[in-house]
């Protein structure tokens, strides 16, 4: 697992990738469409994180 793609987000919106305990793992920003990718970093552990684009939130399953 590299990178994850989130669409939908607000333009420019941050985008973050947060771990069961709430730590930011990873940010990104949105480009003009709504489109974000969030790079994964090299040993990122299995599990459930949660990926947070303002208001919204969802969970990422890490295999």
């Amino acid at each position: 697992h590299t990178a994850a793609t989130l669409t939908g987000a607000a333009s420019g919106g941050a985008v973050q990738l947060l771990d069961a305990l709430g730590r930011t793992v990873a940010t990104t920003t949105a480009d003009a469409t709504g489109t974000a990718t969030l790079a994964l970093p090299a040993g990122l552990p299995s599990g459930v994180y949660i990926v947070r684009a303002g208001t919204h939130a969802l969970r990422l399953l890490v295999r």
